[in-house]
């Protein structure tokens, strides 16, 4: 998975939170961001939480995490405006208060904040992680981190291994191919190609697939195999005149049918490359 889609993954399961489980999530984030510090604060008795939903002792940082999707902007300037300064009233020293939320602030609460918040408690750093900042921010953790802070398993697309194609210039260098391969992958070819390039790549692999798909009754005849053999060697040589050159390979060990337990095989790789027609051939 990229960084990018592990990015999305994060805010969309960020989105999902609500009450509880967004001030659980942050926690998780807490005790990674500031390990052996971070403690996570309850609301017991009747003074609350203090206005605190987790802190560190050392650091002297102060969280207030609040899912506030779909609020009124009046309602969020107010949560931040009492949750900051009951903190303050509660609490000495306060470095850091980060107000939490996995929604996007918009720009009168953050007007709010600057204008009016931040003038008001100068010794303090005011800062607000939305869903961006949240998302950015623990995407830029290892991936066992990121599984445990928004409580998934993420998991990787499978990754292929690197295949050298080699340059086919006759029949007999691409028969081995043609004959061991159980299916194909879509070939690549010049973005700039002609109609008439476009129908003699088309019909070049179009050939070379139904050569495939008989290899296995006529390998016992070689005078067949010789045939056919000569067959590809004219649409190579028909491709060159045209300056357009054929790379391929076979790639082992490919999923040929979907589910938990596919059957794997053995696939042709094809590439049509631009080349110079004026160029040697020979190795």
């Amino acid at each position: 998975m990229d960084q990018n889609s592990l990015r999305k993954l994060v805010e969309g399961q960020l989105l999902r939170l609500e009450g509880n489980a967004f001030q659980d999530c942050m926690d998780r984030l807490g005790l990674v961001l500031y390990p052996g510090d971070y403690q996570s604060v309850r609301a017991a008795g009747p003074k609350g939480d203090t206005k605190n939903d987790g802190y560190c002792p050392k650091a002297r940082v102060f969280f207030a995490a609040h899912a506030t999707r779909g609020e009124r902007i009046d309602k969020i300037k107010a949560k931040i405006r009492g949750d900051l300064e009951g903190c303050l009233q509660e609490h000495r020293d306060v470095k850091v208060w980060r107000f939490l939320t996995n929604d996007t602030v918009p720009g009168e609460v953050d007007q709010f904040i600057d204008n009016e918040l931040r003038p008001l408690n100068r010794g303090v750093t005011i800062e607000v992680w939305g869903l961006k900042t949240l998302a950015d921010e623990i995407s830029k953790l290892n991936r066992a981190q990121v599984d445990r802070i928004i409580d998934v398993i993420t998991v990787d697309e499978p990754e292929f291994d690197i295949v050298i194609l080699g340059h086919i210039k006759t029949g007999r260098d691409l028969w081995p191919i043609l004959s061991g391969c159980l299916g194909w992958l879509e070939h690549d070819e010049p973005e700039d190609c002609t109609n008439e390039e476009q129908d003699l790549i088309d019909g070049a692999i179009q050939t070379f697939r139904d050569w495939s798909d008989i290899s296995g009754d006529i390998e016992f005849s070689r005078s067949s195999v010789r045939d056919a053999q000569r067959s590809i060697t004219a649409i190579l040589e028909e491709l060159a005149e045209k300056g357009l050159a054929l790379y391929s390979a076979t790639k082992d060990d490919y999923p040929l049918t979907g589910g938990p337990s596919p059957f794997l095989g053995t696939v042709a790789i094809f590439r049509i490359a631009r080349v110079d027609p004026a160029a040697p051939t020979s190795s």
